[in-house]
């Protein structure tokens, strides 16, 4: 597998700017190559697409935004999928002085562009933004139906969930999976059947995708399905299958995972950290650490990506595992069917 085509198998898609962000360069401190903040910098930094667009999508999601003297010039680097998620994450600081970047960005060459500069218009109160994105899901443009339900899903405002719950029957399976992952973000799982028929879907990519978000959505009951896609003839599927069960409270995946962040091949080490970044789990970090030392830049990426949603997860892995055990006699049951809360929802605009 070719490593751009790897990474974007994995990148299926925050507070104020980072500490010494505007220092003069002569006056911050050498960067700690151990600290996955950094090395996400350094991808930053890299030049290489995939290592970029990860970096930016990691960032979004742990609410740790990068220095915006590093950031900024990406939203006009030469590959549209680093300016989409690099905007998407300028978006979700919801920082009004950005504004005039989104306008001009508005006029960039490719429309998935255009659609995140749309978002970062509708995060910082233009209501002209949300309209955009609402229209984009219903567009013929499969990439723009596809976008449009993740930046609803990453805005957070509930009422998009009616638009969202359509595209659920969407022709496109990777629209019905974003869409899926959006309502879940919105706290609901409505879209789980979907996902659930989609781990059989005849494009490989589509089963991984599909078994990467059952990991969130899945219940007990998935068990069974989980299980048989451990025995997936495609890696990345099988593993994302073991951290589903892992999530599930299976304790023997996550030692499964663990050993296999010391194979001999690039790309088992590579999604095995990539999966084990979903688990929240924390006894995994300093095994995750020491893959920062390598040499190749994909792997100190991804390692670094795992490491820095381990310690960003709102639920830990103590609550993931316990969470389909019965309570202590002297706690209430949750309500049957409660939906988990959604991973770094943003508030509604």
């Amino acid at each position: 597998m070719k490593r751009g085509i790897l990474v974007l198998a994995l990148a299926l898609t925050l507070g104020g700017w980072g500490a010494g962000c505007g220092e003069p360069a002569s006056r911050e401190p050498a960067a700690d190559s151990s600290d996955p903040y950094n090395v996400l910098v350094e991808a930053l930094r890299s030049g290489q697409p995939p290592l970029q667009s990860l970096a930016a999508e990691t960032f979004l999601e742990i609410g740790r935004p990068p220095p915006r003297a590093v950031a900024e010039p990406l939203a006009d680097a030469s590959d549209p999928r680093v300016r989409t998620t690099i905007l998407a994450m300028f978006g979700s600081t919801r920082r009004p002085d950005l504004v005039p970047l989104f306008r001009r960005k508005q006029r960039d060459a490719e429309a998935a562009v255009r659609l995140a500069a749309d978002y970062g218009l509708a995060m910082a109160g233009d209501a002209s933004g949300v309209s955009a994105l609402r229209d984009a899901l219903a567009s013929p443009d499969v990439t723009l139906r596809r976008n449009a339900a993740w930046l609803l899903g990453l805005m957070g405002n509930p009422s998009a969930a009616g638009l969202l719950k359509i595209k659920l029957n969407d022709p496109d399976a990777v629209v019905v999976l974003r869409a899926a992952e959006a309502l879940y973000r919105l706290g609901s799982r409505e879209g789980i059947e979907r996902v659930r028929t989609l781990t059989q879907h005849d494009r490989h990519q589509v089963r991984y995708f599909a078994t990467y978000l059952l990991g969130r959505l899945g219940e007990t009951s998935d068990i069974p399905r989980l299980e048989r896609l451990c025995q997936s003839r495609f890696l990345d599927v099988k593993l994302a299958a073991m951290a589903a069960l892992a999530e599930r409270g299976n304790l023997k995946r996550i030692d499964m995972l663990l050993d296999l962040l010391e194979a001999p091949d690039l790309q088992t080490r590579v999604l095995a950290a990539r999966v084990l970044g979903e688990t929240a789990y924390t006894p995994a970090l300093p095994r995750l650490a020491r893959m920062l030392a390598q040499s190749d830049p994909l792997e100190r990426t991804v390692a670094a990506a795992a490491m820095a949603r381990i310690q960003s997860a709102r639920e830990s892995w103590r609550s993931r595992i316990l969470m389909d055990m019965p309570p202590p006699a002297n706690e209430p049951a949750s309500p049957p069917n409660e939906p988990a809360s959604p991973p770094n929802a943003a508030p509604a605009p």
